[in-house]
């Protein structure tokens, strides 16, 4: 059984290449048979401690005003898991994407939930798939040491997509980067 993480020999169609201050943002499509799937991926060195990016982005997801990394003005953590962050875990989120095509008309929240399917903060890395999203499939996350005050952030995700949902995936094409650039100059604006 392949996973959805996992490389196809098929071809895949570059979407975003977009550079970050400190890494790289890409987003690729790939039919598969009878189904098309979105991978994104985020490299991004950053100038803190592994263990600090790796408690702030568990507090974006769960505990989103108490993270000094996370977007609240697109993203938000409305509540805490029941029972704390643990495997098996339901986060939810709620998102104020932007509309990109009309930039007039505020953005209307909606929430989705993930189940958190690994938790490992030893290693720092979690997992998550989506419950709810629109779009069936998650990411891991890792954040790895390179050194005592520098890390490497480390967000792979893929996501299958049907063909009703071109509308999901221009909005998404436009908003990882503005998400991911955000994180990094939040991330940037921290170091000391």
């Amino acid at each position: 059984m392949t996973s959805l993480f996992s490389k196809n020999t098929g071809s895949r169609q570059l979407l975003v290449d977009h550079p970050l201050k400190n890494g790289r943002l890409c987003l690729e499509r790939e039919q598969q048979s009878k189904k098309m799937v979105l991978y994104f991926s985020v490299d991004m060195e950053v100038n803190h401690p592994a263990n600090t990016i790796f408690e702030q982005l568990i507090l974006g997801l769960t505990d989103s005003e108490k993270s000094w990394l996370w977007p609240i003005e697109f993203e938000y953590s409305p509540e805490r898991p029941a029972g704390g962050v643990s495997e098996g875990c339901i986060l939810k989120m709620v998102y104020k994407v932007p509309r990109f095509d009309k930039p007039e008309i505020p953005a209307k929240p909606v929430c989705y939930s993930y189940r958190l399917t690994q938790y490992k903060p030893d290693q720092c890395l979690f997992e998550y798939t989506g419950i709810d999203h629109p779009l069936k499939g998650g990411a891991v996350v890792q954040v790895l040491a390179v050194d005592d005050g520098r890390s490497r952030l480390k967000w792979r995700g893929a996501y299958e997509q049907d063909g009703s949902q071109d509308l999901v995936i221009n909005s998404i094409i436009q908003y990882f980067p503005l998400l991911y650039d955000t994180i990094e100059e939040k991330i940037i604006a921290a170091e000391v």
